[in-house]
């Protein structure tokens, strides 16, 4: 509640600067009052191959994916490449290095968030990036050996 009140008069631009920074310590509480109470947060993707994959609804659905995250990867490195803010909705294009914490295999991430306000929270995000390379990283997925098809 306090963070809303200090976070009242900056921008689109600087807010989810300040989400990110969140979202890369695992900083779920801080992450969390970036949102509103009704969000959607939606990661593209098949869940056989990515359990991360999904639409989560309102708070408890996102404290549950972020948590769940953060419990499977630790993030190693984390780079914001680009953050357009056109109204309403901004796109952010970013990178990280995650370490799996089941194997400690260090996975290179690249990803874009769709992201919807409404007034000063983010009330949707949809998440866009490479989960075929993430689910032959984790091992839900195989790669066939060349000249075996």
């Amino acid at each position: 509640m306090t963070l809303r009140l200090v976070a009242e008069d900056l921008t689109r631009h600087e807010r989810l600067k300040i989400a990110y920074s969140a979202w890369s310590r695992g900083d779920i509480s801080m992450l969390l009052t970036m949102f509103d109470e009704h969000c959607d947060f939606t990661i593209l993707g098949n869940p056989v191959l990515n359990p991360h994959a999904g639409t989560r609804s309102g708070l408890v659905g996102l404290k549950d994916i972020f948590k769940q995250f953060h419990q499977d990867f630790v993030t190693r490195e984390f780079m914001l490449e680009r953050i357009l803010v056109d109204g309403d909705h901004a796109a952010i294009h970013w990178h990280s290095k995650l370490e799996i914490r089941r194997t400690g295999l260090i996975v290179d991430s690249e990803r874009c968030d769709l992201i919807t306000f409404k007034g000063p929270l983010i009330s949707r995000v949809v998440c866009f990036y490479d989960t075929a390379s993430m689910a032959v990283a984790t091992g839900r997925a195989q790669i066939a050996q060349a000249g075996s098809l």
